[in-house]
């Protein structure tokens, strides 16, 4: 493998175009992978450990990897959406927390402006407690509406599924500046339970740190065989966070379909499942048909419920 290549062409240069036609190219070349996070953040790490396989398999391709963090990767949609159709320059977005930033930016519409190639990954959702304060759902539900749960910021599927949970088991919920703030309340005993995505609870669950009460999927996750889903507990909820990739809208279809047999690749690599493995994502492809679907319908049902229950106060 190949180490990823760091020195990247510029994003002025990229843009220097400006939307147009669609400009064809062949696999390959030098490619620059938009990551809508601040360095360390789990969208620039997510990013990093996923552009040496995209040059493993995207025959004789450079990746760069370029940061435009700001507004859970609405920042770098809007780069990605004003890119020249060329396949130069990829997005690498976690749904739906894009999709959650637009609708609360009035800014849906910027979607359109963007080929949603494939999602490559599941983050699972998962229901964890101190192991002191709820080893399983009936003793979390003792603790009364009082009792806290922690979930990341609003707007991340994992938030989003925590207002789900609270309907059907009352809690007090309360959102953190982070996935990490959250967890390590719940690890200090602060408060006893958080809904978080996989890759970040995965250490604590591993060592025992936190007790897993709960996934969010229709069926047990291959990474925690031991924790019941919520809907076999009573709790019918199913949400996930996806990882996947997106190019300016216009792109040469065989351009497209060239990267999407290489992201199909990418997911039978037994390097790439043991990646996941070990962050707790699950090796997940989603084409680009079914992934728009899944898209457009997502982004519907958040703009209906922004109107009617909006997941953050607005200051209207």
């Amino acid at each position: 493998m190949r180490p990823s290549r760091r020195a990247a062409l510029s994003l002025p240069a990229l843009l220097a175009a400006g939307p147009g036609q669609s400009v064809g190219r062949e696999a390959g070349g030098p490619m620059t992978l938009l990551a809508g996070g601040a360095p360390g953040s789990a969208a620039d790490s997510w990013a990093r450990a996923f552009a040496p396989f995209l040059e493993r398999h995207w025959p004789h391709a450079a990746v760069a990897v370029v940061n435009r963090p700001g507004q859970g990767g609405l920042a770098a949609a809007r780069v990605l959406a004003a890119a020249r159709p060329d396949g130069r320059l990829v997005g690498a977005f976690s749904t739906p927390l894009l999709l959650a930033r637009a609708v609360e930016a009035g800014d849906a519409a910027l979607l359109d402006r963007l080929q949603f190639v494939a999602a490559v990954a599941e983050e699972p959702l998962v229901l964890v407690a101190h192991p002191g304060s709820a080893t399983d759902l009936a003793a979390l539900r003792a603790l009364g509406p009082q009792a806290t749960l922690g979930t990341p910021p609003p707007g991340t599927a994992a938030q989003l599924a925590a207002l789900a949970f609270s309907r059907a088991m009352p809690l007090n919920l309360l959102a953190f500046p982070n996935a990490a703030a959250a967890r390590q309340a719940v690890l200090a005993g602060n408060i006893p339970c958080a809904m978080l995505a996989a890759p970040e609870a995965m250490a604590g669950l591993r060592d025992d740190r936190l007790v897993g009460l709960g996934l969010a999927r229709e069926e047990r996750s291959p990474l925690l065989p031991e924790v019941p889903t919520l809907s076999e507990q009573g709790i019918a909820l199913v949400l996930a966070a996806h990882r996947g990739f997106a190019l300016s809208a216009g792109i040469d279809m065989s351009f497209l379909q060239s990267l999407v047999a290489a992201l199909r690749s990418v997911i039978t690599d037994p390097e790439f499942a043991a990646l996941c493995q070990s962050r707790g994502y699950i090796p997940a492809f989603i084409g680009p048909n079914a992934w728009e679907i899944l898209i457009r319908r997502t982004v519907s049902e958040l703009s209906a419920r922004w109107i009617s229950d909006p997941w953050i106060l607005r200051r209207d």
